[in-house]
């Protein structure tokens, strides 16, 4: 039983592909030589200098039909040990026999070896078969005899190396496409995570600008409730900004709920939802009025003077731009509502040339207020925000105050077509 193990352990080492063509030629050998129909000429043992029994000839033949079993994993080893055993057998006289396993490992050598050996391997095949068509026209006068043996060079040597490298051809076409094939695959899976990765990072860039703006603004005023119960016209004023900030951000987190549905509550489809304008910036303040800070704003050019027609300085502001500019607005005063509340804060917004510029400052307090979740969050926002349009934006203390800078360009012209619903 232990040998019997050993054996199929060994026997188990060749896959089923290696061992039938080895098997099968081994046994188509062995019966042309037992109905002697091995010989290349009838009756004549070609090249033979030993006149042996079939049996000798058998050993050769298994030789090489071993060798046929490795003929994938080592092929040019394989075809060695076959031009050995080849050898052996024209000593005895070549026979049919030795030229069906010497094509196999002739094809499987040029198929499997390496792209250089493969290449060397059909430039000594046509080499051998110039050598040996020209040595036969110097030699052999008979002619026929001439084609007989160029036709045998041929399909001992030629046929195989030839059928080989056309299927090493194909093959390489085929794992070329498949490579190409796997790489565009690659290439679309680290899109689609790269677009989900931007989408993601849009959203929540969306849902810090606008939810949690009127979210702190809600809790840093309920807070400021308590210390206003004498003036109930302020306690008043405070509860209404409340509420609207409620409901917008109620209005606005449906607005992202629909479009990230693909439609509204009366099953349609939802194109887009309207973005946040520079025109809308009064509520914004209005809001930081009411949670505590002491607002001044300047919209225009430097000097104060409105220079478009219509009368509106910011009239015709490329989309992108204008909600860029309205959520570091609405970011910076956020901010200074958490951290300075009641500071003297100034907002000025003017375009030049052909940027944006905006500009927030508030006074520092004394003491910064505890802080809220999501502090930090803001301040990438605004960069992401300002990089995303090609502009520039730097938030730090300068002196006494908290300074926010941006510039946003406007992209050339700006726009003079009239967008009455959305402004």
């Amino acid at each position: 039983m232990t040998a019997l193990g050993a054996l199929r352990n060994r026997i188990s080492r060749f896959e089923r592909k290696d061992v039938l063509p080895a098997a099968g030629l081994f046994v188509v050998g062995a019966a042309l030589y037992a109905v002697g129909w091995y010989p290349f000429f009838r009756d004549v043992h070609t090249f033979a200098l030993w006149n042996v029994p079939i049996g000798w000839r058998l050993i050769s033949l298994g030789g090489a039909c071993a060798a046929v079993l490795v003929r994938r994993r080592l092929p040019m080893s394989a075809l060695g040990a076959g031009l050995f055993f080849s050898a052996i057998d024209v000593l005895m006289g070549f026979s049919i026999s030795m030229l069906l396993v010497l094509s196999e490992l002739l094809y499987s050598a040029t198929l499997h070896a390496s792209r250089y050996a493969s290449r060397m391997l059909v430039r000594t095949v046509i080499a051998l078969m110039v050598v040996f068509t020209t040595a036969l026209l110097s030699v052999v006068h008979d002619w026929q005899v001439i084609v007989l043996l160029v036709m045998l060079m041929l399909t001992i040597m030629f046929v195989p190396v030839w059928w080989a490298m056309t299927v090493r051809q194909e093959r390489d076409v085929a794992e070329a496409e498949r490579s190409r094939a796997e790489q565009q695959a690659t290439i679309a899976e680290l899109d689609r995570r790269t677009a989900v990765s931007e989408e993601r990072a849009r959203m929540a860039r969306e849902l810090h600008d606008v939810i949690a703006g009127h979210l702190s603004a809600i809790a840093i005023q309920s807070d400021a409730v308590g210390s206003m119960s004498e003036d109930r016209a302020a306690v008043d004023e405070v509860l209404r900004t409340i509420r609207k900030n409620s409901v917008d951000a109620l209005r606005e987190m449906r607005a992202m709920i629909e479009l990230l549905r693909g439609q509204n509550t009366e099953g349609e489809q939802v194109s887009y939802t309207a973005p946040a304008r520079l025109a809308e910036l009064d509520a914004l303040l209005e809001s930081a009025r009411a949670a505590g800070l002491d607002v001044t704003v300047t919209v225009g050019t430097e000097d104060g003077q409105v220079d478009d027609p219509a009368g509106d300085p910011l009239h015709g502001l490329p989309a992108s731009v204008d909600l860029a500019a309205y959520r570091i607005v609405q970011e910076a005063l956020t901010n200074a509502v958490k951290h300075a509340t009641g500071a003297r804060t100034w907002v000025t917004v003017r375009p030049e040339g052909g940027d944006l510029y905006v500009e927030i400052v508030n006074e520092l307090a004394g003491e910064e207020m505890s802080v809220l979740p999501g502090a930090g969050i803001g301040l990438l926002n605004m960069h992401e925000r300002a990089v995303a349009i090609g502009g520039t934006i730097s938030a730090e203390p300068v002196g006494d105050r908290w300074r926010v800078h941006a510039v946003l360009p406007l992209g050339g012209e700006r726009e003079h077509e009239h967008e009455g619903s959305g402004r």
